[in-house]
């Protein structure tokens, strides 16, 4: 267990999880395990996930990843409306490294 919990601590003082608040670190596995599970997720999917306090807080904390470089928000082509999540590089790499 001990093992564990170095190799946690070490992980969250590298970049780019050292740069995160706890609920975008949070946010940010939830909408990969989404994502994974759906195969693609759409930015109206954020306001239902489990740990959102509130959709407005979900949606300023989604912001805030995308203003970090870990995802892009995408406009869907034909609806300008509707908007998909996409992960970076950066969080492609923090993936492969915590797996």
């Amino acid at each position: 267990m001990a093992r564990l919990l170095n190799f946690m601590v070490a992980l969250r003082r590298l970049p780019p999880l050292s740069e995160l608040t706890g609920e975008e670190e949070r946010l940010l596995f939830e909408l990969r395990e989404e994502w994974e599970r759906r195969g693609s997720l759409g930015l109206n999917e954020v306001y239902t996930l489990r740990g959102a306090k509130s959709a407005s807080t979900a949606y300023r904390t989604t912001l805030a990843l995308a203003k970090k470089g870990l995802i892009e928000i995408r406009t869907v082509d034909g609806d300008r409306r509707r908007r998909t999540i996409a992960f970076t590089d950066v969080s492609e790499r923090l993936f492969k490294s915590v797996s």
